[in-house]
């Protein structure tokens, strides 16, 4: 039967990768007869078969010694009808267990013989020996799941006063002729269904580690079921008494086990005979199509998943029940999955299920904890669902206001199964990218540094491992999957590498120090450094999206609406856009006395007020366009708050670490003091070290030393004293999180500042907070906004900062179908539809020159009817028009460089850069960089051109930055180099997306402005046209500066430089370096588009001037 209740599952779990094979074809394979083998050679053998089955039908032209059972043996079985009868199952089995194993090694001929004489010569029905079980055994014997490795022994007498039943077979065995035997062994032996075929079921042994004489994996041909109320399915216990060999498949290796190519489990005997089957008790849950394969010619297969699983599950036509029909189910759709238990230890595959204890592995198996759940079978998805996408699908993400309390628990269900799948996509990449092989050690006195490789020969593989392979990613050290690691350290550098055999390699240096404590790592770490096999992955990230899943496959968003009331409660319902008790409430009084708040303009001061003035829970959302001063307002929004109420507990967090710098380094300069604790992980240490250095008086690390370790006692004192003695050389061997809880246990601070994965480890960093503020909001999901507020239960107070015209959440690496529609945008994408979130808008910008200023409002806000205005006049923003350079047009901080030139692609990540652009960024940092050491960045579109300008730079011996523009995101510079990649030079290799790329209004929003003083545009400007946003900045710059060629580079250092009649620079020749508006255009449809066309301001909009003429300034 169905059970309703949510099991709720272990925290911890441990991720790793799984196979995408979906074929179900078998390979034929004939049987064999069975030899005596000593079980400790079968032992020593630990592996598997290769992939094949056979189909049941062919078994006599196999060679099978029995071809077929005399007569189909078949059991029946009904489901058990209530958890405690299947508890009273499980102990029964339990008690069968504590028999002691009998070694089977009897000859050949003696087993042979006892098959003999169970066949009845009569052709009479025959029937299992029965045998008794008193209720006292009964209530005494535990759960065969938590000891499956005993052999099994049972008898019908135990079952007969149960309101389920278990039923043996009952098919008669007819006489025939045998011409070879089959193996019946004297204990039947139960088997756990791993995977469905089309004809028959794949079950493998609990122990493998105790094979005996007993297969690893076994076919049950589905004419062996066809008397059972139902087929079997993944999870169904079944017990097998006699079986076949099939030939050539015997030895089980590691190698041969399953087959990658079709992704199925290879088996090594078919049942003849089974006599009991045990169905598990399922629950019930809503899940989604993530993936559909339907070929012509082959049965359809989907992978699924749904709350309380660990992982996603192949659903085969054979798992459909009740008329669900995947030939005519779309992706992303709605489907009622049953979800069979499985023992925690259990490993679930990408398609299947093996037991503990044994070798067999793919490496990419995820474990199962307490409470895991597989997938059995399907059935459709019943209910109306009123919320559908335009192409008829359903969505559950934004939240409507209109949802009732049971179609927003199916929404939690639903957003719950998404992230589900983010997190078996995040676990599977970095299991499938992991190394296995030696080590290598490097030239070091502290023999830390060690290098490996990674050759594939796909670009995709090497793409996914310089996805997730990146520079200061944490790495653990293993000598096997389930082992702990013995060693953990960083990625140092990662080099892509040339070869002539076509195979693509990827070198990492990394850094490894054996781990301490309870277990003894050093022997394994010296095995490393002398050649032993290791397995070395990029370390697990704490929190995420599981953590998520269970917030909402819990329900705890709902229960907290229906049946909390507080202040949470109401920021919930104004997040969900659901009614609460003070709609109308209203911003107060600001305390204008403090010089922090003297300084914020009317836009920021109604901030403030909403900030302080929570009514009966507030959620407030401002709109910050870039250089708005949102990061200085929260440090006041901080100070206010303290000073109106000292007692209140104030979380600062971001998505990232550099935005939580700024906070609080903007909080440091409004003199908050000694009430700031913040709390850095050791990757940020590393990677943030100058900027976080700055920041130092408000560290963990300041705020333990001397008195506070002398109040310690025991293994806190010896954890405090490590972290003392590790964070400046060793930070990767602090343990932030753990010394974090011990100060908080003994000290209060007003003012927690971290990330929200950092404070989230930090339950008293969290638990206490009254006022939360979130900076650069966009980049947080909905889904981890709601777990965050789940977690804190006296919040009254939000405050959400940040511009939903710039980079959202980062999704692209997610599978397509749950990138949107299920909450894991950006937490901004509900706000349209929260009338209860009040909202200011900020519009003065203090951060670049006015007419970058002016170029970016009208290519990115205008036009959603929002406006930038500049707050800073142009005195005092010429870091570039000052510097001693020649610009195009004097006091015009813009330079628009068209260089079309080449495209080349990384053959590893598929990313673009082009050589020209690259050295004509060179040669404008090498100008620019001596002149402003500091003031210089470079940021680019594409990663792979990051890497050529980088290269240049070092070999140029010139300091400055580069970064991605995603990387970018929350930072400004004086001076911004912006190059741009993309061309549409004829014979350019541009990647088929770069358009779309170019088309994210939202990255090219953050790209265009960043820079404060100056920015130094280096583009095609013809292919960057496509993008609208791209198109609008380039409108509004044309009013300023014309574009140049290459041939400025030549005159931009030149001492005695010349202008035109209009002010342009010109050329070595006196020539003027403007490219003309035909000479960039290009020919489209036959016609070329020729002219400058008349002249539009766009200030006021009126024709016959620019803007830099304009009168209404």
């Amino acid at each position: 039967m169905d059970n309703q209740n949510v099991r709720k599952r272990g925290r911890g779990h441990f991720y790793f990768n799984s196979e995408k094979n979906d074929s179900t074809t078998t390979n034929k394979a004939g049987l064999m007869t069975m030899e005596s083998t000593d079980s400790r050679s079968l032992n020593k053998n630990v592996g598997l078969l290769t992939m094949g089955s056979t189909d049941p039908k062919n078994l006599k032209n196999a060679g099978l010694l029995t071809m077929e059972p005399t007569g189909s043996q078949k059991t029946k079985s009904t489901t058990h009808t209530s958890v405690e009868e299947e508890e009273a199952f499980q102990k029964l089995m339990e008690e069968a267990e504590q028999e002691e194993k009998q070694e089977i090694s009897e000859s050949m001929e003696k087993l042979i013989l006892e098959e003999d004489m169970e066949i009845n010569e009569e052709g009479e029905e025959e029937q299992m020996e029965e045998g008794e079980i008193n209720e006292s055994e009964w209530a005494q014997s535990s759960s065969n799941w938590e000891n499956p490795n005993k052999e099994e022994s049972f008898a019908n007498k135990a079952f007969e006063n149960q309101e389920w039943q278990e039923v043996k077979s009952k098919s008669e065995k007819k006489k025939e002729k045998i011409e070879e035997e089959a193996i019946t062994a004297s204990r039947k032996k139960r088997y756990v269904v791993s995977q469905v075929q089309e004809k028959r079921a794949i079950a493998v042994i609990p122990n493998p580690e105790k094979l005996s004489m007993w297969p690893f994996a076994i076919e049950i041909p589905d004419e062996l079921t066809t008397d059972l109320e139902r087929p079997l399915f993944p999870g169904d216990s079944i017990f097998v008494n006699k079986f076949a060999w099939i030939e050539g498949r015997r030895q089980v290796t590691i190698d041969n086990w399953y087959r990658k190519d079709t992704g199925i489990l290879s088996y090594q005997a078919t049942a003849l005979m089974i006599d009991v089957t045990h169905f598990p008790y399922w629950t019930t849950k809503t899940g989604i199509i993530t993936y559909l394969k339907k070929k012509e010619g082959k049965a359809p297969l989907a992978r699924v998943t749904a709350y309380g699983m660990e992982r996603s599950g192949m659903l085969y036509a054979k798992q459909c029940r009740h008329g669900l029909d995947l030939s005519k189910t779309r992706l992303s759709e709605f489907v009622n999955l049953k979800l069979a238990p499985i023992p925690a230890g259990w490993m679930i595959g990408s398609n299947y299920i093996v037991p503990p204890g044994g070798s067999y592995r793919l490496g990419t198996e995820i474990m199962a904890k307490e409470g895991s759940q597989i997938l059995a079978c399907a059935e459709p998805f019943t209910e109306r669902w009123r919320w559908l996408t335009k192409t008829g699908l359903p969505k559950v993400f934004p939240i409507d206001k209109d949802y009732t309390l049971k179609e927003m628990k199916l929404a939690e269900d639903i957003i719950a199964a998404a992230l589900i799948t983010a997190a078996e996509n995040e676990e599977v990449g970095r299991m499938e990218t992991s190394y296995f092989g030696v080590v290598k050690p490097l030239e070091d006195e502290k023999k830390r540094t060690f290098t490996i490789s990674h050759i594939h020969e796909q670009k995709a593989h090497i793409a996914k491992v310089l996805n997730i392979w990146t520079k200061d990613t944490p790495v653990t050290a293993k000598t096997g999957f389930e082992r702990k690691a013995f060693a953990n350290g960083y990625i140092k550098e990662v080099v892509k590498c040339d070869r002539d055999d076509g195979l693509l390699q990827i070198e990492v240096n990394i850094i490894l120090v054996p781990n301490e404590g309870l277990y003894e790592h050093d022997e394994d770490f010296e095995a490393m450094t002398h050649g032993m096999l290791s397995i070395i992955q990029v370390a697990e990230t704490p929190g995420g999206y599981r953590d998520q899943a269970d917030t909402f496959g819990l329900h705890a968003p709902t229960q907290l609406i229906k049946e909390e009331k507080s202040p949470r409660t109401e920021i919930l319902k104004a997040l969900f856009g659901r009614p609460g008790t003070d709609d109308s409430v209203v911003g107060g009084d600001i305390p204008k006395d403090l010089e922090c708040v003297k300084s914020l303009n009317e836009e920021q001061q109604n901030t403030l007020s909403n900030w302080l003035h929570e009514g009966r829970g507030r959620l407030h959302y401002q709109q910050a366009p870039p250089g708005t001063g949102k990061t200085r307002l929260a440090a006041a929004c901080i100070a206010a708050a303290l000073k109106k109420d000292p007692k209140i507990a104030v979380l600062a967090t971001a998505n990232s670490n550099l935005p939580v710098s700024k906070l609080i380094d903007e909080s440091a300069q409004i003199n908050l003091g000694s009430e700031m604790l913040a709390f850095f992980a050791s990757t940020a240490r590393i990677r943030y070290g100058d900027q976080i250095l700055l920041l130092n008086e408000h560290q963990l690390e300041n705020k333990i030393k001397g008195k506070f370790v002398e109040k310690l006692e025991g293994s806190e004192k010896r954890d405090v004293t490590d972290y003392l003695a590790h964070i400046k050389d060793k930070p990767r061997h602090t343990k932030e999180r753990k010394v974090g809880e011990i100060y908080l246990a003994r000290e209060f601070k007003n003012a927690i500042f971290g990330t929200i994965y950092m404070c989230l480890g930090i339950p008293r960093a969290h638990v206490s907070t009254t006022h939360l503020i979130i900076d650069e909001v966009t980049q947080t999901s909905f889904s981890m906004m709601v777990h965050l507020l789940c977690k804190l239960p006296l919040v009254r107070s939000v405050l959400l900062t940040g511009d939903v015209r710039q980079l959202g959440t980062h999704l692209k690496e997610l599978p397509e179908v749950i990138q949107s529609g299920y909450g894991l945008e950006s937490v901004t994408d509900q706000m349209e539809n929260c009338e209860r979130v009040s909202v200011t808008i900020l519009e003065r910008c203090y951060r670049s020159h006015p007419i970058i200023t002016e170029c970016f409002d009208y290519s990115s806000y205008e036009k959603h009817g929002e406006r930038v205005i500049a707050a800073v006049p142009a005195e005092k923003r010429t870091g570039l028009t000052k510097l001693g350079i020649n610009l195009p047009v004097n006091d015009v901080p813009l330079i628009l460089l068209n260089i079309r030139g080449r495209i080349e692609q990384d053959s590893a990540s598929y990313s673009l850069s082009s050589p020209e652009q690259t050295e004509a960024a060179i040669t404008i940092a090498k100008a620019l960089e001596h002149r402003d050491p500091q003031g210089v960045a470079i940021i680019c579109l594409y990663t792979f051109q990051c890497e050529k300008i980088r290269e240049r730079l070092q070999q140029e011996n010139i300091q400055v930055s580069v970064n991605s523009v995603d990387a970018f995101q929350s930072r400004e510079h004086r001076l911004i180099i912006l190059v741009t990649t993309s061309t549409k030079a004829p014979g350019s290799a541009a990647r088929a997306d770069a358009s779309d790329f170019l088309k994210d209004s939202r990255r090219a929003t953050v790209a265009l402005s960043r820079a404060q003083s100056g920015l130094i545009i280096i583009a095609d400007f013809e292919a960057i046209r496509e993008g609208e946003t791209w198109r609008r900045f380039i409108t509004a710059a044309k009013q300023h500066t014309p574009f140049v060629d290459e041939r400025y580079l030549e005159v931009m250092e030149h001492e005695e430089p010349t202008r035109d009649s209009n002010g342009v620079l010109n050329d070595l020749k006196g020539r003027s370096i403007e490219v003309k508006v035909e000479e960039v255009k290009l020919i489209r449809g036959g016609e070329l588009r020729t002219g400058r066309g008349k002249m539009i301001c766009n200030r006021c909009g009126n024709p016959g001037h620019l803007a830099r003429d304009c009168r209404r300034r």
